[in-house]
């Protein structure tokens, strides 16, 4: 991806076992044929994505008085923010932590988590506001 590498990054240094376990072992995944080469994730990379979710659902609680779900479905509209937001924009005041653009991340999966938990609210005939 031409983009990542113009963002400047962090990179956790380490060699042997656990340059193996998390940076060489990784999941590839393509939405019908897009993107080209796969959105490609490594464990390491998935780490901070959890870690982004928790934020992300601290964050979109705060927002809409509700939280998106447990921490599975965070992770899983953090990586649909993330995959959104790299395809279809670049800041130029990001950085990476071991690939990841963090800010850009956040942006992106802060969007998806509140539109994911209004419209939630709202299909569940919850959208009246915060219980008191």
């Amino acid at each position: 991806m031409a983009l990542a590498s113009t963002v400047p990054g962090i990179t956790v240094p380490m060699n042997g076992f656990f340059d193996t376990i998390f940076r060489q072992t990784s999941l590839t995944i393509r939405i019908l044929g897009y993107p080209k080469g796969g959105f490609t994730i490594n464990l390491i990379q998935l780490l901070i994505i959890t870690v982004l979710a928790i934020a992300v659902n601290a964050i979109a609680e705060r927002l809409t008085t509700k939280k998106v779900g447990g921490l599975f479905t965070a992770v899983l509209i953090t990586i649909l923010g993330i995959y959104l937001i790299e395809a279809f924009v670049h800041l130029p005041f990001d950085f990476a932590i071991e690939g990841v653009r963090i800010l850009a991340a956040l942006i992106g999966a802060i969007i998806i988590a509140v539109f994911y938990t209004l419209i939630r609210a709202q299909t569940s005939g919850g959208g009246s506001g915060a219980k008191h």
